[in-house]
């Protein structure tokens, strides 16, 4: 009689391995010869007090939030190793390796359950205003790059939002970073329509005439970076921004540089002996710096929201982050949120950076703008420049000064007051 192969998670139930045993067969699979961070974070995990479980003890003692895009990395680096032998060595190892992933990958998962139990999530003050509004009939663009794969399990996993099909130009890289904003725009504007643009470098002017050819968008998070032609701004990217600004609210990341928008290294680098990250993305300052300007002499454009990028309890900018500094334009337009550990769906994972907090301040801006629309239906037009002036005119002070934060921490819920009741706000 034969005997059939068991399954992966029918070998884990016949044969039970520790964690530390499915790391090593994963080593031993893949001839895995080099250090890794995997067995210190299993180790650590292991010598865990429960009792002891607080935020400030798993994310800023143990950076416990790191841990699952280590193990990810690992996992995706030993897979991709396995696929370099040869077919029979594959075939004779798979059913091991498949069980001691499935076995790391859920340790993963019960890691980053653990900090969801602590975590304090969105720090935007919006607990009223999502409570009444998440978004309805506010579309949001979102000019990234995507994996259509996930697109298409987001669209099953959020069925109160509805998920355009991906418009793409040229043949852009397929890559999670714009489903995990996604991820961040759903969880705080559920029942938002998202437009996903991904582009080429070479493509990036007909994406952004897509997308000025779209009326109907309200809102475009660009995580993306400016277009560059010569080591400098692009001139038709600068028109066809400036054009977008005058109809949509432009929610972008400020970066991830370590550095103010004049290149100097933050004070908190500085204090830590560290130089700036070397962000291979870092140009895309001086282009914000360049197109700063343009803003400032055309008051009808000022619609660009810079997100910064504050540590999990807002205590901090994030170590990571770019700030204003001393660029009073630069300050004008920015705005602060927490979105050093950001918990997305598509990835299972805590992710960090600029980028995740871009599409923070473009969900709250949906949330806002539906308010308006409901209570103004009169007046839609006067939509775009109300919910700008009530983000930027009402945000939480921070001891981190403008210097590091620019116009303040996000104060979603005053914004809808702002909105809501203009004449009393003006009173008081």
């Amino acid at each position: 009689m034969s005997v059939l192969p068991l399954s992966a998670t029918e070998y884990v139930s016949a044969e039970p391995v520790t964690n530390q045993e499915a790391l090593q067969t994963l080593k031993r699979i893949t001839f895995w010869t080099w250090d890794e961070d995997v067995s210190m974070l299993l180790q650590n995990y292991e010598n865990i007090n429960l009792n002891d479980v607080n935020a400030n003890y798993v994310i800023n003692e143990l950076n416990m939030h790191r841990w699952g895009q280590k193990i990810t990395d690992f996992l995706d680096l030993a897979t991709l190793l396995l696929s370099f032998q040869s077919a029979e060595y594959q075939q004779n190892e798979q059913l091991a390796f498949d069980q001691a992933k499935l076995i790391i990958n859920n340790l993963r998962k019960d890691i980053n359950q653990l900090i969801l139990t602590v975590h304090p999530g969105f720090n935007l003050n919006h607990h009223v205003l999502s409570e009444t509004y998440q978004g309805l009939n506010i579309k949001i663009a979102v000019f990234d790059l995507f994996d259509p794969i996930l697109l298409e399990q987001q669209i099953e996993h959020y069925p109160n939002a509805s998920i355009e099909a991906v418009q793409n130009f040229g043949d852009p890289v397929q890559l999670n970073h714009g489903n995990t904003v996604i991820d961040v725009i759903l969880a705080i504007a559920p029942k938002a329509t998202i437009i996903p643009v991904s582009a080429e470098s070479s493509t990036y002017h007909q994406a952004m005439a897509y997308l000025e050819n779209r009326p109907d968008i309200h809102i475009i998070n660009m995580s993306r970076a400016f277009s560059s032609l010569d080591n400098a701004l692009d001139p038709i990217f600068s028109q066809q921004l400036s054009h977008l600004l005058s109809q949509k609210i432009v929610t972008k990341s400020l970066g991830n540089t370590g550095t103010d928008v004049d290149s100097n290294v933050t004070p908190l680098r500085e204090s830590l002996g560290l130089a700036s990250t070397g962000n291979l993305f870092s140009y895309d300052l001086a282009l914000i710096k360049e197109f700063l300007p343009t803003i400032n002499s055309n008051p009808n454009i000022d619609h660009l929201l810079l997100a910064i990028n504050l540590d999990t309890f807002a205590d901090q900018i994030a170590l990571s982050a770019s700030i204003p500094g001393n660029n009073t334009l630069a300050i004008a337009t920015s705005l602060s949120t927490p979105a050093d550990a950001v918990y997305a769906w598509s990835t299972a994972n805590f992710e960090s950076g600029s980028s995740f907090a871009a599409p923070q301040l473009a969900a709250i801006s949906a949330l806002l703008w539906q308010a308006y629309l409901e209570h103004h239906p009169q007046e839609p037009q006067n939509a775009l420049n109300k919910v700008t002036q009530a983000l930027k005119a009402n945000t939480r002070p921070s001891n981190l000064g403008a210097f590091n934060t620019g116009l303040g921490l996000v104060d979603a819920d005053k914004a809808l007051q702002h909105i809501l009741y203009p004449s009393f706000i003006k009173q008081i």
